[in-house]
């Protein structure tokens, strides 16, 4: 399933201001090769710009990058050459604040009443609008880099396939605190580290548990304190940054069995709006 993206603009000033800058498409061009191959399954020299259709193609022949011999087969006569042509592209964004990326959380089998660590990130939930990844992404593209946020709640956990709230579980979904990076791996912070926050949040519409609420701010970045372009953060099992708390809702009983549960997770990217002089440059 394709994530929607959501955007969202700086001000009324940059609002609408996209370019859409995609790569032009290459002209289609065979591959070509230097090499022939014959009826008897030999292959002999050719002129290396012969072309020999795409790559894979079930009509295509081999690229072959052949080297010529001499007739006594001691010295190479002529040196042969395969080329291919393949794509780079990309969408150029301009004045714009996006939400690129949501993760999934799969906790895999766990005990009522414990607290389990993150067991992978695939989805189970065909209208979610992620696509089974570990990262929460955002693009920042205006200029001055104005400040953002981004708040996460989430629901209560249902039975798979109920249509109503009947066995839903209030449980806990923590994620811890984790470094925010560019898509090198590097800091996005303009004096050093920034991380996310630690956040607990349920769906428990009471919310009588202290130890949680209904949302937390996953990200708080300030104007200044980050470099524009991607502000990557995972959440992955291998850095035990997502847990989840079974405690709250537990029930008792000498039931055996297995119950898959879904609960759905609201990210919110909130836009810090720029000023009046930023907006007019």
């Amino acid at each position: 399933m394709k994530l929607s993206k959501s955007v969202l603009a700086g001000s009324l000033a940059t609002a609408g201001i996209v370019l859409g800058a995609i790569a032009p498409a290459i002209t289609a061009q065979a591959a070509t090769g230097s090499g022939k191959t014959n009826a008897d399954g030999s292959v002999t020299y050719q002129d290396p710009t012969t072309k020999v259709g795409a790559l894979g193609d079930k009509d295509s022949s081999l690229a072959i990058a052949f080297d010529e011999m001499d007739t006594d087969g001691t010295t190479v006569k002529t040196v042969g050459q395969a080329s291919a042509q393949s794509n780079a592209n990309v969408t150029v964004q301009s004045g714009l604040l996006t939400l690129d990326s949501v993760p999934d959380f799969g906790f895999a089998n766990a005990a009522e009443g414990t607290t389990v660590a993150l067991d992978n990130n695939n989805y189970d939930d065909k209208a979610a609008d992620s696509q089974g990844t570990d990262k929460l992404t955002v693009t920042e593209s205006r200029t001055g880099e104005p400040g953002f946020s981004v708040d996460a709640s989430i629901s209560t956990f249902t039975p798979k396939g109920a249509t109503d709230q009947t066995g839903a579980k209030p449980y806990i979904l923590n994620l811890a605190s984790t470094r925010l990076k560019d898509d090198k791996g590097g800091s996005v912070g303009t004096q050093g580290a920034v991380n996310t926050g630690d956040i607990n949040i349920s769906g428990d519409s009471t919310n009588t548990n202290s130890t949680s609420a209904a949302s937390g701010t996953v990200i708080n970045l300030t104007k200044g304190s980050y470099k524009p372009g991607a502000i990557n953060a995972s959440f992955n099992k291998d850095a035990d940054d997502a847990f989840l708390n079974l405690d709250k809702g537990k029930t008792t009983g000498t039931t055996t069995g297995t119950k898959s549960y879904n609960a759905t997770i609201t990210w919110t990217l909130t836009a810090a709006p720029k000023t009046t002089t930023e907006a007019g440059k």
